[in-house]
């Protein structure tokens, strides 16, 4: 006999009051957790290092409406004296980041920051409690397993400065749309489910990528289960269909990307992706059963000297762990289908067990994803990750078990079994929460990072650009002697009209200007920076052996000893900027890089090429432009300022070639000199393995 209205009102009013319940539950204990009790502690983030530093440095610049969701992105207050490029590496995120940015204009950065965090666990604990609502599961089992769902270990060990795996949260529902095209038959025809569906692939579409991957691949071997089966035409494309649209939804998201590789060219050095790194970061089983870190001193222990110590291969170690109660689950699904198995009886084999053998499949060293790799498609490099869909399948398995296996017990018994595996599973994944003294010593660094920021906006004029030491590239770099990769985000996480020359993305021409600069000692970087337009130097006393004492020397006998801000890890230095700055110019991939000294430099082109001059102003602007000219064959020689020539030559081998002097109008914005040359570059014989064409000597750019 179906429900009335009454029962089904009573049943929907239960349901929210569970909810209501477990994101109570799932709050008080991420809070307990993080130790995020007081408003000071809620103001210092959980974590602040090289990853966390990354993700606050988005947040903040959507936030301050920098960059824009979907649209290329030029954050003008990174990359200066450009605007720094964010679109050749890609970032699918970008529906995280929208909330985030939300969370951080409501908060402040950092509150927000840790409203995100504890977002992204209410979120997951909400999904898993639907999801196992929808299979039909009791509301108390479906209650502690939402709880050790939204509080795995997976959770903490990617924390804030993972985020956007964090946010792990649609996965039970991309579970719950597979298993919805592979039981309903008449899935097509039911409008509230299809758009239920549809907007589960939209949010896969706008989250981390590795959960879209896999929820694809879930979604192909699904249209290939009913062809085999041969099971009608719809069937078979629906699945096909939601994967389609969470594949526009991922194009969407990388339209910047795209729009950057259609315009600049493709840019192989911002992203590099190997077969060693899929080997290194591939999930290894053994892990999800064997903690290396645990509440639990002498088991974090043990785990770590019997395992991750000994190891020969250790990538992200810590994350996969599934937890006491979802490593029982994984093996009461290995129970049950191997008991139906040997009864022969296929069709109660459940299909959890079928897509944790998958994703297993292909997660494994010298798995799929391997196989994939070796092949040259790069795929995915931590397939590490995977473990929170193992975790996801497990727990829905054992919440539906427990479901069926208790249906005749009274509520209190049912009670006592569910909030003792809730207690004892949270007990086990949860890591010791920190002491005050270090979300104190964390404040402490923060403040100090603040204050170094606010002290800089009160002595610099607004815009002010600011060159940052040692040169790092961005992103995805190693560190710099005591330089965390992402840590000159530092001072701008807490400026807002400050300029700073870090964080465009490596591979382009353009942004090799500064090591450039750098190469050829301190004085001449300090010519170049003021001549661009730079107000200051800021120093990270960490990337220097002597902490820096010998630059600072170097540059007090320039004359430059106006320090602005100084501390224990920082010291910035006042320059005299240019006051009609000019912008780096852009040699592009056909010239070689800048070679020669102090007084002398030159630089040699493969044949012909282009070198990009900027105007930073609105109108035109008259330049002057010096260089001497080398080849080493015969050659004409022509340069041409967009489509007008204002050089041409025949140059000589061994010539003395006088300097060339060049006046011109630039227009605003960017403006191409052309240089075309009648011949080829040739390999000079002297052991140099560069086809080298012709050269330009001392390149000066003048008003």
């Amino acid at each position: 006999m179906p429900p009335t209205d009454q029962e089904r009102k009573w049943r929907v009013s239960a349901d929210w009051s569970w909810l209501a319940l477990l994101l109570c539950v799932v709050t008080v204990t991420w809070c307990a957790s993080y130790h995020r009790w007081t408003s000071a502690a809620w103001a210092t983030p959980v974590s602040y290092d090289e990853d966390t530093w990354f993700q606050l440095a988005t947040t903040k610049a959507f936030a301050s409406g920098e960059v824009p969701p979907i649209l290329p992105k030029y954050p003008a207050s990174l990359g200066a004296p450009f605007s720094a490029n964010w679109n050749d590496y890609p970032s699918v995120e970008e529906g995280m980041f929208v909330w985030t940015d939300l969370l951080a204009r409501a908060f402040g950065l950092l509150i927000g920051a840790n409203v995100a965090l504890l977002s992204a666990s209410l979120l997951a604990a909400a999904t898993f409690y639907f999801a196992c609502r929808q299979f039909g599961c009791h509301p108390i089992f479906s209650v502690a397993g939402a709880a050790l769902f939204s509080l795995s270990r997976f959770a903490f060990a990617r924390s804030l400065h993972h985020l956007s795996l964090t946010f792990y949260w649609h996965v039970p529902l991309g579970v719950l749309t597979v298993w919805c095209c592979l039981t309903r038959p008449t899935i097509y025809r039911e409008r509230r489910l299809i758009l239920f569906c549809v907007a589960v692939a939209v949010l896969h579409g706008v989250q981390n990528i590795y959960y879209t991957g896999m929820f694809l691949q879930f979604l192909l071997g699904i249209s290939c289960y009913h062809a085999m089966r041969r099971e009608p035409w719809r069937r078979i494309v629906f699945p096909l269909v939601l994967a389609a649209v969470a594949v526009f939804t991922v194009g969407l998201m990388n339209v910047d990307t795209l729009y950057s590789r259609v315009v600049n060219g493709p840019n192989p050095s911002v992203l590099v992706r190997n077969y060693a790194g899929v080997e290194l970061y591939a999930l290894k089983p053994i892990e999800l059963i064997v903690p290396v870190v645990h509440r639990i001193t002498a088991l974090g222990d043990w785990g770590m000297n019997h395992y991750a110590k000994q190891a020969y291969v250790v990538g992200e170690i810590g994350s996969p762990y599934l937890g006491i109660v979802g490593i029982a689950a994984l093996l009461l699904l290995l129970w049950e289908a191997v008991r139906h198995l040997v009864g022969q009886n296929l069709k109660q084999v459940p299909f959890h067990l079928w897509f944790v053998l998958w994703t297993l499949a292909f997660s494994v060293i010298g798995g799929i994803n391997a196989l994939l790799a070796v092949c040259g498609l790069v795929l995915f490099r931590g397939s590490n990750r995977y473990s929170i869909v193992i975790l996801t399948l497990v727990l829905l398995f054992l919440v539906r078990y427990l479901s069926s296996f208790t249906r005749n017990w009274k509520w209190m018994p049912a009670s006592a079994l569910a909030g003792s595996i809730m207690v004892l599973g949270l007990l086990d994944q949860i890591p010791s929460s920190p002491t005050r003294e270090s979300i104190a010593a964390t404040r402490k660094v923060v403040r100090a990072d603040a204050k170094m920021a606010a002290n800089l906006e009160a002595k610099l004029p607004v815009n002010a650009m600011i060159f940052q030491l040692p040169i790092m590239d961005f992103p995805e770099v190693p560190p710099l002697r005591g330089v965390a990769c992402y840590e000159h985000f530092r001072p701008y996480l807490y400026s807002r009209h400050l300029r700073y020359s870090y964080g465009s993305d490596k591979g382009r021409t353009r942004e090799r200007w500064q090591s450039e600069a750098e190469q050829f000692g301190t004085s001449r970087l300090i010519n170049i920076l003021e001549q661009y337009g730079f107000s200051a130097i800021l120093i990270n006393r960490k990337g220097y052996e002597d902490g820096a004492a010998g630059l600072l020397q170097e540059l007090r006998s320039l004359g430059k000893s106006n320090v602005l801000v100084e501390s224990v890890e920082f010291i910035c230095v006042a320059l005299t900027p240019s006051t009609r700055p000019i912008l780096p110019p852009d040699f592009d991939k056909n010239w070689h890089g800048l070679e020669g000294n102090a007084t002398h430099d030159w630089r040699w082109s493969s044949g012909d090429a282009t070198i990009v001059l900027y105007n930073p102003e609105s109108g035109p602007r008259q330049t002057h432009l010096s260089f001497r000219l080398e080849t080493l064959q015969p050659r004409r020689l022509e340069i041409a300022l967009d489509s007008k020539n204002i050089y041409d030559d025949t140059l000589q081998p061994g010539a003395v070639v006088q300097p060339v002097d060049l006046t011109f109008m630039l227009a605003p914005g960017n403006n191409v000199l052309r240089f075309k040359s009648s011949a080829p570059g040739v390999i000079s014989g002297t052991g140099d393995p560069r086809k080298l064409a012709f050269a330009l000597h001392d390149f000066r750019l003048l008003e």
